[in-house]
């Protein structure tokens, strides 16, 4: 959404301007000039100087967005420059993508020209609060398919395969059944255990080790000398024992084969002084990745503590990486959290014209959700069915006896891999997609009653509501400082409007807030026995 961000925003009358057709508008007689024209003649009688325009001509063929991509970095770098013109919504809001790429662009105003209406700070507060749902969801959305990319790799991880590029003295390749592997380069074998075998008799430096073996064949991929960092991060690799670690896991059962053996390894860890780390717990966390330290800015970690009693709880803290001092006064218990966001929902409720609105809102996105999944879908299909057709080619060559067995082996291993790829693409849109209705499920729940959806919900409820509804919260000495979303803060400040607006007609002790005094400067404040206080929270900024 159109939002301020950071510093300050320049105001000028520089605007950019997008004009796209597809293939389908094309075939109608829709063109580019028209778009061109009509988006002229609004400039010119806003008093608009368009300093650059982009023409998307889609093709069948190809349906990349090679100039909205330019049109994106255009945009941020030229900070002067804050206006994009468009005809209409659909040419850039269909596009999940596009959606979130263009709310990350700082202080734009979109203007649809055609249908005359803008996204800005200065919109209807109604036209923001939709606008910030389309991004919240769209990213969502995205984020879901990237996420379900991550699955595969965790699946990699539990088969014992290390998704990534092989180290020294190994290299990628793929098995008879076309699967990716890890196999040891024989050319590397001896010169990399030597390496080891060297480091752990604690004579030799790595920079020595490394101007050693370098002539004996310690090199990079392209033959080149390795840097000394290289040499070092080697060293403390379990790649080298059979295992490996990947964005925190390690697994202990790689198909890899070990180069170098136990004992040589630990010796160096001995050395070194290093240890390995495994997560040991598969407890959920609602708040996990959403806080971080007040002074530092690194995450907070959630840490489940025992007392002699039996009883357990749940702290989060900062784990001072930076060395700043701050992990003393940056515990903070997750009951608390609970207490506070538990306060700020119970007086937060949605008026039925509102709920209305955002039903009318997710159906909109659902039809543009179905357009931009069945174009993907449509894409892979295609792709799936040439490859079923080259495979079908191949073997009748084969038989023909117009290609070598050995060739055909290898093209036929190829191109299965690339199918299953494909596959797997489907597969996770499809993960997505069920997410999808998930969520709009989830934010209906949340507009008919957020606080019972909160109290009484699963740990997957609670992180929603969090991750949802919060764009950057901090925690430091007892502080608990919260930026809403620009659509939910909206959202918060029309349903205060209404309920002050009942409140003058149908006065009631639930929903009277005129009586109610305006508080100071909004915070939530971790005091003892995990005490509370809250600050309004009607504001761009909000400190819990």
């Amino acid at each position: 959404m159109v939002k301020k961000k950071s510093g300050k925003i320049i105001e000028t009358n520089k605007a950019v301007a997008y004009v796209r057709v597809s293939s389908r508008e094309q075939e109608k007689g829709y063109s580019l000039t028209a778009q061109e024209k009509l988006l002229r003649k609004y400039a010119k009688d806003e008093g608009f100087e368009i300093v650059e325009f982009f023409r998307e001509a889609m093709s069948a063929k190809k349906s990349g967005r090679k100039q909205f991509n330019l049109m994106l970095k255009y945009l941020k770098s030229h900070k002067d420059v804050n206006k994009l013109l468009v005809e209409k919504t659909d040419r850039i809001t269909r596009n999940f993508k596009d959606v979130v790429d263009l709310d990350e662009v700082d202080g734009l105003e979109l203007h649809f020209v055609k249908e005359g209406s803008i996204i800005s700070e200065k919109s209807k507060s109604q036209d923001k609060m939709i606008y910030g749902l389309r991004v919240v969801l769209s990213k969502q959305y995205i984020d879901n398919l990237k996420e379900e990319a991550e699955k595969g790799i965790l699946a990699k991880i539990e088969d014992g395969v290390y998704p990534s590029i092989a180290p020294v003295g190994y290299y990628n390749t793929m098995n008879k059944l076309g699967k990716h592997i890890i196999a040891v380069d024989e050319d590397k074998r001896a010169v990399v255990r030597k390496a080891f075998e060297l480091y752990a008799t604690g004579n030799y430096s790595a920079k020595t080790i490394n101007d050693m073996l370098y002539p004996q064949g310690l090199t990079n991929r392209n033959g080149n000398k390795l840097a000394k960092s290289t040499v070092e991060r080697m060293f403390k690799n379990i790649f080298y024992i059979g295992q490996f670690e990947f964005k925190g896991f390690i697994c202990t059962h790689a198909q890899h084969e070990g180069i170098v053996d136990l004992n040589t390894f630990n010796a160096i860890q001995e050395r070194l002084g290093g240890v390995v780390r495994t997560r040991t717990h598969d407890i959920q966390f609602p708040y996990q990745g959403l806080f971080k330290c007040g002074i530092c800015g690194g995450m907070l970690t959630p840490e489940l503590k025992k007392k002699k009693s039996g009883k357990q709880y749940i702290y989060y803290h900062c784990n001072d990486f930076y060395r700043q001092g701050c992990k003393k006064l940056s515990y903070i218990s997750q009951t608390s959290i609970d207490k506070v966001l538990a306060e700020f929902l119970k007086n937060f409720h949605v008026s039925r014209e509102l709920i209305e609105a955002i039903k009318s809102f997710i159906k909109e996105i659902h039809d543009d959700k179905n357009d931009y999944q069945g174009k993907a879908e449509a894409n892979i299909s295609r792709k799936i069915e040439q490859l079923n057709k080259r495979i079908r080619q191949a073997y009748d060559d084969r038989c023909d006896g117009t290609i070598e067995e050995d060739f055909w082996k290898k093209i036929n291993q190829e191109y299965h891999t690339e199918k299953a790829e494909l596959i797997e693409q489907l597969n996770r849109i499809n993960e997505a997609d069920v997410k999808f209705y998930d969520t709009c499920e989830k934010l209906l729940a949340f507009a008919k009653d957020s606080y019972n959806m909160f109290m009484n919900g699963t740990v997957e409820d609670k992180r929603f509501i969090t991750q949802t509804v919060l764009s950057n919260a901090t925690y430091y000495d007892g502080k608990l400082d919260v930026e809403l979303h620009p659509a939910f803060d909206t959202l918060f400040r029309l349903s205060k409007e209404h309920e002050l607006k009942k409140s003058t007609i149908e006065p009631s002790e639930s929903t009277d807030f005129t009586n109610k005094k305006t508080l100071p400067k909004k915070c939530f404040k971790n005091g003892g026995n995990d005490e509370a206080r809250t600050r309004d929270l009607m504001r761009d900024r909000h400190a819990l």
